[in-house]
């Protein structure tokens, strides 16, 4: 796998791992385990989205000329970029104002359940047993998968080995899942800032790297 390439690869599955990892750190803070099975699923949704995300941007880049495909790599990228920079900004504004439940009234099928999740990932453990099931799972890894719908296309547009990318963000869904949930129950006192903006950063760097 060409170098660059690879490194493309990296930033992009970092990026969109960083919201896994501090989700997971909100978890361990708050004593909610994550099963084997519930990780596994998580890293397979999450990746899996952005593996068919991927595949069909590549698949439009064939019939879009190669300059034109570069450009709208970029602008997906820097404005998924800024936005997930703006989105650190209003989850902040909106945890100051009060508990994520008092909030977002927006009722179409369960895409209330998914936007409050987003706001407060602990959200998820709906039944109160401490620990993540499959389904509530399953509800995470949709949320955290939201943007890797943008920037799968994005990238792919740019052109993108979807094989290898798909599995780099599988592993390390896992490895941000694992260390943010061990991480979180130790440091949650300590670490009061949200750096979920660091996300935005690497997407940004990352849709640079599509014109240079």
């Amino acid at each position: 796998m060409h170098p660059f390439l690879l490194l493309q690869a990296f930033l992009l599955a970092s990026a969109l791992s960083v919201d896994a990892l501090f989700a997971s750190f909100a978890y361990g803070s708050r004593k909610i385990r994550i099963p084997v099975r519930s990780l596994l699923l998580i890293s397979f949704l999450c990746s899996g989205v952005l593996g068919l995300t991927l595949f069909l941007g590549v698949r439009m880049a064939a019939f879009i000329d190669e300059g034109v495909a570069a450009w709208l790599s970029f602008g997906i990228l820097f404005c998924l970029g800024m936005g997930r920079i703006f989105d650190s900004w209003l989850k902040a504004w909106i945890r100051k104002r009060g508990p994520s439940n008092s909030e977002i009234r927006l009722r179409v099928f369960h895409l209330k359940f998914i936007l409050q999740v987003y706001i407060d990932p602990p959200a998820a453990d709906v039944d109160g047993s401490r620990s993540l099931s499959v389904g509530e799972a399953g509800a995470l890894a949709i949320a955290l998968s939201l943007d890797a719908v943008a920037a799968g296309l994005g990238i792919g547009l740019g052109g993108a080995n979807v094989l290898p990318v798909t599995i780099i963000k599988f592993f390390m869904t896992m490895v941000a899942v694992f260390v943010g949930c061990k991480l979180g129950g130790k440091l949650a006192a300590k670490v009061q800032k949200d750096l979920s903006w660091l996300s935005g950063g690497l997407l940004i760097l990352l849709a640079v790297l599509q014109i240079v």
